[in-house]
């Protein structure tokens, strides 16, 4: 993983699951959805790494509420077959990063 990435905190930014597909930590690290474009861009870099033709990007957006708490979270589901773990993962977490630095979104209060 590069420094973009490691510098962001002690959350995982990006993370392969049991089943191999990556969890990307979106709003984290922008307090924002992912746009249409940049998940077209993931899917660009992905295939050009070498991932197999077909994979499945699903951004979703998770509003959890209890007693003290309303969160919001915004998350991007990566299936892909053709890349190890490692470079998946990081190629993710690359992806996220730069979206972060292209446009962030402050959090209110």
């Amino acid at each position: 993983m590069t420094d973009r990435t490691q510098d962001k905190g002690a959350f995982p930014i990006a993370f392969a699951g049991e089943d191999g597909n990556v969890v990307v930590n979106f709003g984290v690290l922008t307090g924002r959805e992912a746009t249409q474009a940049e998940l077209d861009r993931l899917a660009h870099s992905l295939r050009r790494a070498g991932a197999a033709p077909e994979m499945t990007v699903t951004a979703s957006r998770r509003q959890d509420y209890g007693r003290e708490v309303e969160a919001v979270v915004h998350q991007v589901h990566v299936e892909a077959a053709g890349l190890p773990v490692t470079d998946f993962e990081n190629l993710c977490a690359e992806w996220a990063v730069d979206c972060a630095e292209d446009r962030t979104v402050e959090p209110l209060g």
